[in-house]
């Protein structure tokens, strides 16, 4: 399996729309009125890099997309398969569900935000 991922726009434009998305998704103020976790600067940026680099190679080779609907769909399967890995997780009380379905929320915007800059902006 080769690996072949050359830097583009369309990459730079996922990474600031993922980290954007995060930004305000995570802000102490945000108007839902809970604080839903912390975020590190210089790991969030390297973390979108990463994600935004794993999301093209799955678009190159796995999942061609031709259409918004299509980045939506692969970022639902993505973020079930998210959900299945953080739910087993131990219920410390009512809050538990809200903070997993909250941050299986953020996955499936961040995903869909990056699927859909990689192949909009692809041709820049």
């Amino acid at each position: 399996m080769d690996v072949n991922i050359k830097l583009n726009l369309a990459m730079l434009i996922a990474i600031v729309a993922v980290e954007a998305i995060s930004m305000i998704w995570y802000a102490h103020g945000s108007p839902w009125g809970r604080r839903v976790g912390d975020r590190y600067f210089v790991t969030a940026i390297i973390c979108d890099i990463g994600l935004v680099v794993i999301l093209k190679f799955i678009i190159d080779n796995y999942w061609g997309i031709s259409k918004w609907e299509d980045a939506m769909l692969l970022s639902g399967w993505l973020t079930l398969l998210f959900i299945c890995l953080q739910a087993p997780h131990t219920v410390h009380n009512s809050d538990s569900f809200y903070y997993c379905f909250v941050h299986a929320l953020h996955k499936f915007s961040i995903m869909f935000a990056a699927t859909f800059c990689l192949v909009h902006f692809r041709h820049m």
